[in-house]
């Protein structure tokens, strides 16, 4: 484990994750607690795509290519999916220092709702973002042979689930129905709709991973 952690999170990768946050918490002026979660949602979809897009393609800049080659299908593909789970919990725990950050505006608290459950909802929607956009962009990534398609493919995703369009032709059905619900009654959990067709789609994108690397090989 420790083995792949030293691969897949680089110090590069930490420290432009860490500035985006942090910045962005800055950038991003709120009035209110509750928009905390909602901002964050979308933003760590953004810095998913790029930070797992080259989850595989590392292997190449790391000249372990025909190493990596050498190991049984399944061997691969449970390497690759500790480095997809291992960059998406590191964003996830990431995403929880830009929720301090923005407190550091001393927001508001809109309506009733204690602000532990606003956390803790934020904590479910923001997971699924970040493993969705970050799987999204690998397998675009490897099916495309390349990072900028991956990321330009999901980029496009992102583009339309946050839009109005989106919002309206998808609904509850949209992955940031959160990020479009009204935030004086975040309580309505209609939005989650949207994140379990996103946990269907991820299990899919993982089911045909096998083929993606034999693809690659």
């Amino acid at each position: 484990m420790k083995y792949e952690i030293k691969i897949c999170l680089p110090i590069y990768k930490i420290g432009y994750s860490i500035c985006f946050v942090i910045l962005f918490s800055l950038v991003r002026g709120i009035s209110y607690i509750n928009e905390i979660g909602i901002s964050l949602d979308v933003a760590m979809a953004v810095l998913a795509m790029v930070f797992c897009s080259d989850t595989l393609q590392m292997e190449y800049s790391g000249k372990r290519w025909e190493v990596f080659c050498l190991y049984p299908i399944d061997s691969r593909k449970k390497v690759l999916y500790k480095r997809i789970l291992i960059q998406c919990i590191y964003l996830w725990l990431l995403s929880i220092l830009g929720y301090i950050c923005f407190l550091g505006q001393r927001p508001r608290n809109l309506g009733r709702v204690p602000g532990i459950y606003l956390f803790l909802v934020f904590l479910l929607a923001v997971f699924i973002s970040i493993f969705f956009f970050g799987m999204l962009s690998f397998t675009f990534t490897n099916i495309c042979k390349n990072s900028l398609a991956g990321i330009a493919v999901s980029l496009l995703v992102w583009q339309f689930a946050n839009s109005k369009i989106g919002d309206g032709l998808l609904g509850n059905c949209n992955i940031f129905a959160f990020a479009f619900c009204n935030i004086q009654d975040i309580t309505d959990m209609g939005w989650f709709l949207g994140k379990g067709i996103a946990i269907l789609l991820v299990i899919l994108m993982a089911l045909i991973l096998p083929f993606i690397i034999r693809k690659r090989s």
